[in-house]
């Protein structure tokens, strides 16, 4: 297959033409089986999944990435073991979302399972640390304990460029109907994911010049992030309208590079 291109199609038979051991990351914003609309009907969604890192750890490289989005049950109840290794169980907490529960608490988060094929051979931490949340003061008053000092967690120590990210993603926000970003109302809170998200994954889990497949690639985010972030990336798409979405995103891209070489 050729590089940078939306391929149109099913993804469990697009997928096939995928030669081993070729992809570096996986971006899997798929179905979450929560929703009414026609793509998002999956009668079981851990079998579902569960298939998916059956098919995707043939694809990926030995130590490459694989992020599956989905909801707090999206990996329950199946054994991946088998063909990947589960690292994190990644919270993307939105406070913002509209308390809607009367019988229980509110679903607040997304989950994003992060697997690699294996050890990790990326993680570039040092392109994905935040600002560092607490107070100077305490945080060296904790580097002097002995754990910290002369044990494992030597490495913990304050760092001036930021902190590691942690397994809560509470700072980057969910588009709103007011994201400049956000193409349709329609893709608010399904199809389309925030670039600074999909951002971390790609800058943590890769390198310039790595591929990247998005198999449900949506209005393009995955592509756009890849284009401004010099990997390369594949992808595949049913809907013709998100393709010509996709397109035009990068297009827009390749236009403000080529602008401002002048």
């Amino acid at each position: 297959m050729k590089l940078n291109k939306i391929y149109q199609g099913d993804t469990f038979e697009l997928v096939k033409r995928l030669d081993d051991n070729s992809i570096d990351l996986i971006v899997c914003d798929g179905p979450y089986g929560v929703t009414t609309n026609e793509w998002d009907k999956i009668t079981d969604i851990q079998s579902f999944n569960l298939n998916l890192i059956k098919i995707f750890s043939r694809v990926l490289k030995p130590g490459g990435a694989f992020y599956l989005f989905g909801k707090d049950n999206c990996i329950d109840f199946i054994d991946y073991r088998p063909y990947l290794t589960l690292n994190r169980k990644i919270i993307w907490y939105q406070p913002s979302r509209l308390a809607q529960g009367r019988l229980n608490y509110t679903n607040n988060y997304d989950l994003i399972a992060y697997f690699t094929k294996g050890k990790a051979k990326t993680y570039n931490l040092d392109d994905i640390r935040v600002a560092q949340l607490v107070e100077l003061e305490h945080r060296l008053r904790c580097e002097k304990v002995p754990s910290v000092i002369n044990g494992q967690y030597g490495r913990t120590k304050f760092n001036a460029d930021g902190k590691n990210p942690g397994d809560v993603w509470g700072d980057i926000k969910q588009l709103t109907y007011n994201s400049k970003e956000l193409i349709s109302r329609e893709l608010l809170n399904t199809i389309q994911k925030p670039e600074k998200l999909i951002e971390r994954i790609v800058k943590a889990s890769s390198n310039e010049g790595d591929l990247v497949f998005d198999p449900f690639s949506g209005v393009g985010t995955t592509f756009a992030v890849c284009k401004k972030l010099k990997r390369h990336f594949i992808g595949f798409e049913l809907d013709t309208d998100f393709i010509a979405i996709t397109k035009k995103r990068v297009r827009q891209i390749e236009l403000e590079r080529e602008y401002s070489l002048f």
